[in-house]
């Protein structure tokens, strides 16, 4: 199946997944958060639509872009997004260069195909419909020149769906950045520190909330204190949902290896400098639908 899609040489196929590569040591944090938090996102799992919802989100609330479509899903991990392509796509292939690509919930569907790949080494044979690449492209060595490498496996009337990790206005002053990654993650190895966000997530989550009704939450302020990530009031779930949700999206933004994210303007800058057509720009959260590469 892969091989009708791409040029390069398939390594092996393991557990009825097509490995393209095995050189995973820059994402292997990923592989880890993927196998223990598999379920943390998954709609079907949890009966809620947190990634339903979100999707409908990136896509500007049209899903009916991917009806029958052949979609290129870069970046899969546990496959909260796979579950739903499955449902509308005509095929699926997904991609994942950590091991979260052997926790995809979608490695059971039928029109759902699965690879360990870096997509910044595939070479295009058979182009794609529609190209999907969510929280990918901020955690890449080179952001720019990735965003105009998932442009190539698209067809030319077809869409590349997309979005980038916005810059804080700050910079690299703010204190995920300035702070608390380089201080963490080299003084504290992963397995370490999970351990210790597993024992005292509640804890840390009430001191945050208490930080944030103090200053009118403004986040700012807790995020200098509590390097940890909260989503109460930003999604409907319940307590246990939200403290796995903070720990996985914590031990996600603390241990990446790669962390470059860009203001809508650089992105909009470098997509009209390539000739790239903008279809669609939330500026708000760097969700972009763009047509392919224009020769």
């Amino acid at each position: 199946m892969f091989s009708e899609y791409f040029k390069n040489n398939i390594v092996k196929v393991s557990s009825n997944i097509t490995i393209y590569t095995e050189n995973d040591k820059s994402v292997k944090n990923f592989g880890k958060q993927w196998r223990d938090y598999t379920n943390v996102q998954i709609d079907s799992v949890n009966n809620f639509t947190l990634s339903y919802n979100f999707l409908k989100k990136i896509l500007h609330e049209d899903l009916s872009i991917l009806e029958n479509k052949e979609i290129l899903e870069i970046g899969c991990g546990a496959g909260r997004f796979t579950e739903h392509f499955a449902k509308l796509s005509r095929l699926c292939l997904s991609l994942d260069l950590s091991d979260a690509i052997f926790h995809n919930v979608g490695k059971d569907m039928e029109n759902v195909k699965l690879a360990k790949a870096n997509f910044l080494e595939l070479e295009p044979k058979k182009k794609f419909d529609i190209v999907f690449c969510r929280g990918v492209l901020q955690h890449t060595p080179n952001p720019k020149k990735s965003i105009l490498k998932i442009h190539e496996f698209v067809k030319d009337n077809g869409f590349v769906i997309f979005d980038i990790y916005k810059k804080p206005k700050i910079g690299k002053f703010h204190p995920k950045y300035l702070i608390w990654r380089p201080l963490i993650s080299n003084l504290i190895k992963y397995e370490k520190f999970e351990k210790f966000l597993n024992k005292n997530i509640h804890k840390l989550l009430k001191v945050k909330r208490f930080v944030d009704k103090i200053f009118f939450q403004v986040k700012f302020f807790s995020d200098c204190i509590i390097p940890i990530w909260d989503y109460k009031n930003i999604y409907q779930l319940t307590d246990k949902q939200l403290s796995s949700l903070s720990i996985l999206d914590t031990l996600d933004g603390i241990y990446a290896k790669y962390d470059f994210p860009m203001s809508n303007k650089e992105i909009t800058k470098l997509l009209k400098k390539n000739n790239i057509k903008i279809c669609k720009n939330d500026s708000k959260n760097n969700y972009f639908i763009t047509r392919a590469i224009i020769d």
